[in-house]
């Protein structure tokens, strides 16, 4: 699962499955990275299918897929 993945990356896995509905800035505050370190690591994620969003940008969740 955490083939190529960068350290950033793999922390947002961690916390998003303990809580699927954290935000970008409360992951970046978690992991101690900016907030657009979060969502370029979310978007990587997203590109590679390891998560997805389920719901709209403002109420969704996060769903890790593998």
């Amino acid at each position: 699962m955490n083939v190529g993945l960068n350290i950033t990356e793999k922390k947002v896995i961690q916390f998003l499955m303990e809580s699927s509905n954290l935000t970008s800035a409360e992951l970046a505050e978690k992991i101690s990275v900016t907030k657009r370190t979060i969502e370029m690591a979310l978007k990587s994620l997203q590109e590679k299918n390891i998560i997805e969003r389920i719901g709209s940008k403002r109420d969704g969740n996060w769903i890790v897929i593998r």
